[in-house]
């Protein structure tokens, strides 16, 4: 992998941080048609385009005027989850420790969110594509003059969840740039998972990982608790219906919904994630099935169960 000299884009201002990975930074989902999707997603979540070309749109929060998600107008499913590098040193530290893992990282600046200085694309165990951006990472938030509309809301990046055949194999493959277990659900034989929650920050996960056929099956935006009921109102306006939810999940403890776009892709939308803190130390799901997914009892559709991308 070719090495790119960078400009410093942090303060000289001392940074209290652990762990190289700042959190998600934006996820961009598969759509086969943009002139339908992108109503959809405005009209859900107030997002405004940022930046669009060649079958492509980067939507940003009204509120902050920051990249939370995309579309590419290349089918259906999840194409990349990118994940901020805290520093310049952290992002070509990540590359090393790919590069001695034998992890083939490409250079993609040309395909990620405006504002990035760089970004390295690899391939997950699941064929999904995971992006290490380098981007400012303390650029004052700037509201979309001219872009409030009804449901515009402070909307920012949380998690996906990919199931896959192999949870372990996923695990240690996130492990290399830096993820850390929270929550996770042994199998019986005990070599391996059933459920595991890892996360590269102090929050309680930015990836959920099932077992079940390879394949995305959520991608999460998250909002204040306040404004995560203003949503659920909003649908009512919109005549949108939800797939699942509101419910209370046990991991994270936060609130969610999930909804399909309309074509399949399944988002979930939630409160503030519960934060453990970077050292919190991996813990066995201890409570009964039904409790992790909702506190408050109701389980989710067979839809939820069986089908995703």
């Amino acid at each position: 992998m070719p090495r790119i000299e960078h400009p410093i884009v942090d303060t000289n201002e001392t940074i209290p941080w652990k762990g190289p990975l700042a959190g998600t930074d934006h996820t961009t989902i598969r759509v086969p048609a943009l002139e339908t999707a992108l109503p959809w997603y405005q009209q859900l979540l107030g997002l405004v385009v940022k930046e669009r070309a060649a079958g492509r749109a980067f939507l940003a929060s009204p509120v902050t005027g920051k990249v939370v998600l995309s579309l590419s107008e290349t089918g259906r499913g999840l194409e990349y989850v990118s994940f901020r590098a805290r520093t310049p040193e952290v992002f070509e530290t990540l590359g090393s420790r790919l590069d001695a893992a034998g992890i083939r990282a490409e250079h993609r600046l040309g395909t990620t969110r405006p504002g990035a200085v760089d970004a390295l694309r690899v391939q997950m165990p699941t064929g999904h594509a995971l992006e290490i951006v380098l981007a400012p990472d303390d650029a004052p938030a700037a509201p979309v003059e001219g872009e409030y509309r009804l449901g515009s809301l402070d909307v920012r990046t949380s998690h996906l969840q990919l199931r896959t055949t192999d949870v372990k194999a996923l695990t240690d493959f996130l492990a290399v740039v830096g993820f850390r277990s929270s929550t996770f659900v042994p199998l019986p034989a005990g070599d391996g998972y059933f459920i595991q929650f890892v996360r590269a920050n102090e929050f309680h996960h930015q990836v959920a990982i099932l077992t079940g056929k390879e394949g995305v099956h959520h991608v999460a935006l998250e909002v204040d608790e306040v404004a995560f009921w203003s949503l659920l109102d909003h649908l009512t306006v919109l005549k949108l219906p939800a797939e699942y939810g509101p419910v209370r999940h046990h991991e994270g403890n936060m609130l969610s919904f999930y909804i399909r776009d309309p074509f399949g892709n399944r988002l979930e939308l939630t409160s503030s994630m519960e934060i453990v803190g970077f050292d919190y130390p991996p813990s066995i799901a201890g409570h009964q099935p039904w409790y992790h997914m909702n506190m408050w009892g109701p389980q989710p559709p067979e839809t939820w169960e069986t089908e995703w991308m």
